[in-house]
């Protein structure tokens, strides 16, 4: 009798493999960031620190995550009407989450709430969040590649740069495919088995490809990141720094790119080691690169923070009901369930 051959299932990547990776190096990132912490100093600079320029950066941050929900409200708009406000709630309660959890678990809580509250598709919501962070990722290579001349000895950002570049840019060509030859797309992927389950993220797509709302996305995207350089500026104005424009850029980029493994809450450590790596750039002496880069760790993080405490408790649930409920709708969506 002849044996059945079961068919080889391919190794998947554990669960657990990727935040644990992202929490080793937020660990060896923060030690390193800690390593000769200069407390007494540290003191000095709060009792010095020029506390206008603090509430104006917190300002510009909480304008930022405004300017965030506004722009998805405006993506979503061809094919749904969400509200504003349910925008920011959701906007917010998805910061809280990244603060408080790890792995970037507000990605999903973000989809679920704004989902939830207002009855849209959630693929489709899901979609109109990786149209913008291609976008945003659009954003911050031109910021890179237009403020780079500033900075000295960044050959390895550089070099970093022109991978996530051209990642990027594969993902944003990716996407005009789909918009201008949707049928041709669609013929693709149904005929290529590995690529079936994307069918639905291209009809989604679809349903968002309105040229004139995607100008006004992109443009205000362009806006949603000049504040958050704003924001950087004034804290270390704050803190008695006269950093230029362009170096403000170079610390945000350098701490975007280095903060995108999901990994410790907030970005801990992550946070703090690239925004000192940005720093030494500038010539800056070890322990006020140090110091600084706490200061904006903890006055960057505030405004989500409290914000999307006051998002999470509007939103009629606590935020492990969130996390389980975004949770349970990822888990439906890819079993096909509706």
């Amino acid at each position: 009798m002849d044996a059945v051959e079961t068919p080889a299932t391919g190794r998947r990547v554990p669960g657990w493999l990727i935040p644990a990776i992202g929490y080793a190096l937020s660990l060896a990132a923060l030690w390193w960031a800690f390593a000769h912490f200069p407390l007494a100093q540290l003191g000095d600079n709060l009792r010095t620190l020029e506390w206008n320029w603090l509430i104006l950066a917190m300002g510009l941050e909480l304008a930022s995550f405004l300017v965030d929900a506004w722009r998805w409200r405006e993506l979503l708009r061809p094919a749904s009407r969400p509200s504003y406000g349910a925008a920011v709630q959701s906007v917010l309660a998805g910061l809280f989450a990244n603060d408080v959890l790890p792995a970037r678990a507000g990605e999903a809580v973000r989809c679920f709430l704004l989902s939830y509250k207002t009855d849209i598709h959630l693929p489709l919501v899901i979609t109109s969040v990786v149209i913008l962070r291609v976008m945003d990722g659009m954003w911050i290579v031109m910021f890179y590649f237009a403020t780079s001349f500033v900075v000295e000895r960044a050959g390895l950002m550089t070099g970093v740069m022109v991978v996530y570049a051209a990642v990027v840019v594969v993902l944003a060509l990716l996407l005009l495919f789909v918009l201008f030859h949707r049928h041709r797309a669609h013929h693709f992927l149904s005929n290529s088995v590995w690529a079936a389950r994307f069918v639905e993220f291209l009809d989604e797509v679809h349903n968002l490809g309105n040229w004139r709302e995607l100008r006004i996305v992109m443009l205000s995207s362009g806006f949603y990141w000049t504040l958050q350089i704003c924001a950087i500026w004034a804290i270390a104005r704050a803190d008695n720094f006269y950093f230029s424009f362009g170096q403000m850029t170079f610390l945000l980029v350098v701490k975007n790119v280095w903060t995108l493994l999901p990994a410790a809450p907030a970005g801990v450590g992550a946070f703090q080691a690239s925004a000192i790596y940005a720093l030494r750039h500038f010539l800056t002496e070890a322990p006020e690169a140090r110091i600084l880069a706490e200061l904006l760790f903890g006055f960057l993080t505030l405004p989500g923070l409290m914000g999307g405490a006051i998002a999470v408790a509007m939103a009629g649930y606590n935020l492990k009901d969130l996390v389980r409920h975004a949770q349970e709708a990822h888990a439906k969506r890819r079993v096909g369930k509706p």
